[in-house]
């Protein structure tokens, strides 16, 4: 028999960490080796074991996905990484993967297709769903026809609108009041200003924003 491949599980929720390892453990080409339910805990132990697939969670808390991503890359580059969400965010998805991830996956995903992202990023490096594929075609599509406006200097935000975009597509606009001890209708209040100093016509153009300003680490 051969050896299984081996899989790290980084995810916050413990009920989603036990369906997957219900899931997964269905096939004996898969063995989850650790998991982690944070970014820090995850990085702390690849100093001593190194899986061969990450499957790992975009939001979550102390580190998350995105921050952890780059971390991984940085740190072990030959490292594969698929990236689990449960938001469809085209914007999202192009980042991700410029950023290294070998693969990107929605939670509502059949356990059929979890086992062919893992097996395809094994053999051929990355698994681009369709709905990557289109993400990544749009955002070529846009880089190419954007005319770009000069970035808005930090300065012209104010301490709270960049509170704002430290965590805008990390957390849901109840979790964002929760965070930054605000009602949901500040929250709202904040997000359209910024929409709208960063001529973002979605919050997902404004979260592309966010990292691509550097607001987000």
């Amino acid at each position: 028999m051969e050896t299984p491949i081996k899989l790290a599980l980084v995810d916050d929720q413990n009920l989603f960490r036990e369906g997957m390892r219900l899931i997964l453990g269905i096939f004996p080409e898969l063995e989850i080796i650790f998991e982690a339910d944070n970014g820090r805990s995850l990085l702390d132990q690849l100093e001593t074991t190194r899986p061969d697939v990450i499957l790992l969670d975009y939001t979550m808390p102390e580190m998350d996905g995105f921050k952890t991503l780059k971390v991984i890359k940085e740190r072990y580059p030959d490292q594969k990484v698929i990236m689990l969400t449960m938001h469809y965010d085209e914007s999202l998805m192009a980042i991700m993967m410029q950023n290294g991830a070998n693969g990107y996956l929605l939670k509502d995903e059949t356990s059929s297709v979890v086992k062919d992202a893992i097996m395809e990023v094994m053999e051929v490096g990355h698994y681009f769903p369709s709905y990557v594929s289109k993400a990544l075609l749009r955002e070529l599509q846009n880089n190419q026809s954007r005319t770009r406006a000069p970035r808005p200097q930090q300065k012209e935000f104010s301490q709270r609108e960049q509170e704002i975009l430290a965590i805008v597509g990390k957390y849901n606009r109840q979790e964002m009041s929760e965070q930054l001890f605000i009602s949901i209708k500040t929250v709202d209040f904040h997000l359209k200003n910024l929409r709208d100093k960063t001529e973002s016509s979605t919050t997902a153009e404004l979260v592309r924003f966010a990292i691509q300003g550097g607001y987000q680490e």
